[in-house]
């Protein structure tokens, strides 16, 4: 088994027991028409001897690309549309195996440590933070898949996607705007359930915060 990524675990022990907010929403997986290859001996010829997480790191890397796009690749296009969305990495989590026993579907996310402001500050439930481009650190099911997008939760993200490892750690980072940032997310484990979560962050400019409050920091 490959080691933990260095520094996604940092931070997060303290999230082990933290019971989920009332902005954690968990349901189940939609039920649309799906075409994909018709079993995940299907898949491991598609794919080759290609291991899960390594497929599913795949799809990431082609997801929300189009035909004719450079990052565009037909082997993760599995409803035949011409775009690699999230109903095909939904049908990938269904056909490949899973790398962990089903277990109960949780979703916990913080800022990562070193991005988190220090001092007194506005309380926000998702975190404050001095950096423009900070990352976010969580844990889920491993071997889910974690959408993302900014705005109000609606099953519409258009973010990034990245895949929790073998231990259920994954990494996100992005760049924010002045005040509270809005970020979404939604995970989709290979048991066909999801669980979508709101997580705001507060940005705020460094420079401007040290001269109004010299003494926090």
């Amino acid at each position: 088994m490959a080691a933990r990524s260095p520094g996604v675990a940092l931070g997060l022990e303290a999230l082990e027991a933290r019971r989920l907010p009332s902005s954690t929403r968990l349901v189940q997986g939609p039920r649309a028409a799906e075409v994909a290859p018709a079993s995940p001996v299907a898949a491991t010829t598609a794919f080759g001897s290609a291991g899960t997480l390594e497929v599913l790191q795949g799809f990431v890397a082609a997801y929300l690309s189009s035909a004719g796009g450079p990052r565009y690749d037909p082997a993760y296009d599995l409803n035949h549309n011409d775009q690699i969305g999230q109903d095909d990495g939904r049908i990938l989590l269904r056909i490949l195996p899973p790398i962990s026993p089903r277990i109960p579907l949780n979703l916990q996310v913080k800022l990562a440590p070193e991005d988190q402001a220090r001092g007194s500050l506005p309380s926000n439930s998702g975190g404050t933070t001095h950096s423009r481009t900070p990352t976010v650190v969580g844990r889920t099911t491993p071997g889910a898949l974690v959408f993302s997008g900014v705005g109000a939760t609606d099953l519409k993200l258009r973010g990034p996607a990245v895949v929790a490892d073998e231990h259920g750690y994954f990494r996100y980072s992005t760049t924010l705007t002045d005040g509270i940032n809005q970020l979404d997310f939604q995970v989709v484990d290979p048991f066909g359930r999801q669980v979508l979560r709101a997580f705001p962050i507060y940005w705020l400019d460094f420079a401007q915060y040290e001269a109004a409050h010299p003494r926090d920091l």
